[in-house]
């Protein structure tokens, strides 16, 4: 998948990717330093690639780097039917600092859309945002996600925290679109 010069790659857990996965969390240490206290560990990428919550299978985690041209420039962490069949968790959408900031997050975060809209009866996109990271919301809610009401306790390592869960509806295919128009004039008539 590509956009505006990006493209979002699967990862397959291949060594190399790996290795890229690890530089790639390293070059957002502020990231880290915000929701655990320390740099990201040695292992962090290896963390990220297998994690899984709770009733979830290796079949519905998607992990992808964002690349320019060849080289990895950021990561997606994205769970499919999590907490729920119509719901796409993002767990992580992270950039390298040098290219934050740019653009290339709201150029992601729209090939991931499009990514989760593929998807049977997914209809949005789930996010939480640690507070002592709360610096991102604007981003989020620029792109169209709002709070859900629903904050849970938080805590790594030494950080103690809440996060708070956003959501947005996804938009309607051309086909979803037409199935519910087809829906509301059946009702109607």
């Amino acid at each position: 998948m590509s956009g505006d010069s990006i493209t979002l790659r699967l990862l397959t857990g291949e060594r190399a990717e790996m290795q890229e996965l690890q530089r790639v969390l390293e070059e957002a240490p502020a990231y880290s330093h915000r929701l655990t206290g320390a740099p990201p560990g040695r292992a962090e990428a290896q963390s990220l690639y297998t994690v899984l919550p709770e009733g979830k299978s290796y079949d519905d985690k998607f992990v992808f780097g964002i690349y320019r041209g060849e080289g990895m420039i950021g990561c997606v962490d994205l769970i499919r039917g999590y907490p729920n069949a119509a719901t796409a968790m993002l767990g992580l959408l992270l950039l390298s600092e040098e290219h934050q900031r740019r653009g290339v997050g709201r150029r992601a975060y729209g090939l991931i859309e499009r990514f989760a809209q593929s998807w049977t009866g997914c209809d949005r996109v789930r996010i939480a945002v640690v507070r002592r990271n709360e610096e991102v919301l604007p981003f989020w809610t620029k792109l169209g996600f709002e709070p859900t009401g629903e904050v849970k306790p938080y805590r790594c390592g030494a950080v103690v925290s809440e996060h708070v869960a956003l959501e947005k509806r996804l938009p309607k295919t051309g086909l979803d679109a037409m199935l519910e128009r087809l829906r509301v004039s059946r009702a109607k008539g």
